[in-house]
């Protein structure tokens, strides 16, 4: 799994809305987090399109989260960027001028994408904005879960 450099823009630019509790301007979210001017509007436009920060116009206007921090999951933030680890097209894209793979009646590596993804949009859909401001257990799980017998 790869978390794009959006991906990892918007995460923080929602931490550090949520950390200030109030409203922020582009300039400051720049300052703030080392991103550039340009970037930081192209990134707060997609989290403004999700529904997960409102913009307040005028002359003390800037962006604030939309919802509590304890309603936004990290799920939703990077369902703003539209990055899946697993895309269903992605075998048919692989087959160039066939109407669909022609390993999909037999392939064993479907499942386990499915699964993957699904074991990665659970655990990120129970961590909140809060919980990761917070610095505690994670999500709904109360730590973090075991992977192959270890704790991550």
């Amino acid at each position: 799994m790869r978390i794009t450099k959006f991906e990892e823009y918007g995460l923080r630019l929602v931490l550090r809305l949520a950390a200030d509790g109030g409203q922020l301007t582009i300039r400051e979210l720049a300052e703030h987090e080392g991103i550039p001017e340009a970037t930081v509007a192209k990134v707060i436009a997609r989290l403004r399109a999700s529904a997960l920060v409102r913009a307040a116009r005028g002359r003390n206007g800037g962006y604030a989260l939309a919802e509590p921090a304890s309603a936004i999951t990290i799920a939703h933030i990077v369902e703003a960027f539209d990055e899946r680890l697993y895309d269903p097209g992605f075998c048919n894209r692989m087959a160039p001028g066939e109407a669909i793979c022609s390993r999909s009646s037999s392939c064993g590596l479907r499942p386990v994408w499915r699964g993957l993804t699904a074991v990665v949009g659970d655990f990120l859909a129970g961590i909140t904005v809060a919980d990761v401001l917070a610095g505690g257990p994670i999500g709904d799980r109360g730590a973090l879960p075991l992977v192959a017998g270890q704790r991550m």
